[in-house]
C-alpha cells in the first residue's frame, strides 16, 4: 500500500495546476463598476461536469483486487447491523413542524 503513496502525491501535485485554472481568481473592479460574483454552487458543478467529462481523469487504471473488494463490501454490509446509539440524537427535528431538536 505504501507504494502507491509517492504516485498518489505526484497524480495530486500534477492535477493541481488545472484546479487553479477553472477556479475564479477575484480581480479588483475598477471604478464605478460593481465587482462579479460566482453564483451559489458553480464550484461544484464544475467540478461534478469534470468528474462526468472525464477531462481531468488519470488514464492509468486502478483495478482493486478481487478480494479486497470484497472484504471492503462486507465491512459495508456489516456496519448496518450496528445501531446509530440514541445519545447521537438528531438536530433535523419534526419534518411535520419544521422545529430542531436541541
Amino acid at each position: 500500500m505504501n507504494t502507491h503513496r509517492p504516485l498518489l502525491l505526484t497524480v495530486l501535485l500534477a492535477s493541481t495546476p488545472l484546479w487553479a485554472q477553472t477556479a475564479a481568481t477575484p480581480t479588483a473592479p475598477t471604478p464605478g463598476e460593481t465587482p462579479s460574483r460566482l453564483a451559489v454552487g458553480d464550484a461544484t458543478r464544475s467540478l461534478l461536469q469534470r468528474q462526468r467529462e472525464g477531462s481531468v481523469a488519470s488514464t492509468v487504471p486502478r483495478p482493486i483486487e478481487g478480494s479486497v473488494a470484497e472484504l471492503s463490501h462486507q465491512r459495508y454490509l456489516k456496519s448496518f447491523q450496528t445501531e446509530v446509539p440514541p445519545w447521537f440524537g438528531s438536530r433535523l427535528g419534526d419534518a411535520a413542524t419544521g422545529s430542531a431538536k436541541e
